[in-house]
């Protein structure tokens, strides 16, 4: 577990400017019925939507959004870090945000009908209230009918903080205990390796942030180690998914891809971290860039891609529950968020 001096707590997180580690169309209406939650029919009952998940579909696959919880973060330097104020404050004006804005942690979980996979699990405990902590990616789970047990396979985008912080409980135990958990073979190999301690203490993220990236790469890793499998990147990860090589944000960051019927749907990960600031302005960047100059490339291939293709994708840290289109609009992009329905 991550030593009490690493641990981040909400105000530590504001204080410093902490924020998130900060990364054919699927079918546009959204309904509020599961298709197969295993968690559910135990239960004897199909829980609707709202209080922390969200369901739709992917062609064939029943995906539901689950909240890991929301936190307060600075736009500029946290998401925005090479842009002056001056260049900042009229696009915060003209789409009526404030200089701190609130920001949430989305956890997808899509059943195939042969397995159930989550991608990426969250702060988990390592940070409080609200992000991971309260009321918990765990309670939110059971609230869509989805037992930590049931899932298959956890599908990590990158090892950042909020991305494999909910791998292992306070207690040590494994918050997905009958789970696989599946890597892009070099982003393992890099957060397992022997370089990324010094490298993240070299970048400008803030310094609570580096103790908590390098303590959750150190605590959170070696027990899943054993339960692993590893996948090149671009690779299939099971039938219908696959990465989607992104670099830039981590070494090897990587969106994923599910692809059902004709219907096909993009979780960006990190590729994209707000929807005003990424895809308004894909040139900013984040602090918590790996390679600033690689992740602009990765995110404007990505973002062509789904805008010229019209391929419905989630981001992320995009407001509950992030699902949404990508449109081309001049230079750059704008988001459509999905119309749904509790």
């Amino acid at each position: 577990m991550i030593k009490p001096s690493t641990i981040l707590t909400r105000r530590s997180v504001f204080r410093t400017g902490v924020g998130l580690a900060v990364a054919a169309t699927a079918t546009p209406v959204l309904t509020p019925i599961s298709a197969g939650a295993e968690g559910a029919r135990q239960a004897g009952t199909e829980p609707l939507n709202g209080d922390g998940f969200y369901r739709f579909k992917i062609g064939d696959f029943q995906a539901t959004v689950i909240s890991d919880g929301y936190g307060q973060i600075p736009v500029r330097p946290i998401f925005v870090m090479n842009a002056s104020e001056a260049e900042l404050a009229p696009v915060l004006k003209a789409n009526f945000m404030q200089p701190v804005i609130q920001v949430t942690n989305n956890i997808l979980v899509v059943d195939t009908g042969k397995e159930r996979i989550a991608v990426d699990s969250g702060f988990g405990e390592k940070i409080g209230p609200s992000f991971g902590s309260f009321p918990g990616l765990e309670a939110n789970l059971r609230r869509a009918g989805i037992a930590p047990e049931s899932i298959d396979l956890v599908v990590t985008s990158h090892g950042h903080l909020d991305h494999i912080g909910g791998f292992v409980t306070k207690s040590g135990a494994l918050a997905f205990p009958k789970a696989q958990f599946v890597f892009v073979d070099t982003e393992w190999n890099y957060w397992t390796g022997s370089r990324y301690e010094s490298e993240v203490n070299s970048s400008p993220m803030p310094d609570q942030f580096k103790k908590g990236t390098i303590g959750a790469a150190r605590d959170n890793l070696p027990p899943v180690a054993n339960r692993s499998r590893f996948v090149k990147q671009g690779g299939e990860i099971a039938t219908g998914v696959h990465y989607v090589a992104a670099p830039g944000h981590s070494p090897f960051h990587a969106a994923i891809l599910f692809t059902s019927g004709n219907d096909q749907f993009i979780h960006m990960g990190d590729i994209a971290h707000h929807p005003v600031t990424s895809l308004q302005h894909p040139e900013w960047t984040p602090i918590f860039d790996y390679d600033p100059a690689q992740a602009i490339q990765s995110r404007k291939a990505i973002l062509d891609r789904v805008a010229t293709d019209g391929i419905m994708v989630m981001g992320y840290h995009f407001p509950f529950p992030a699902i949404g289109h990508v449109v081309r609009r001049d230079a750059a992009y704008h988001w459509e968020a999905a119309q749904w329905i509790w």
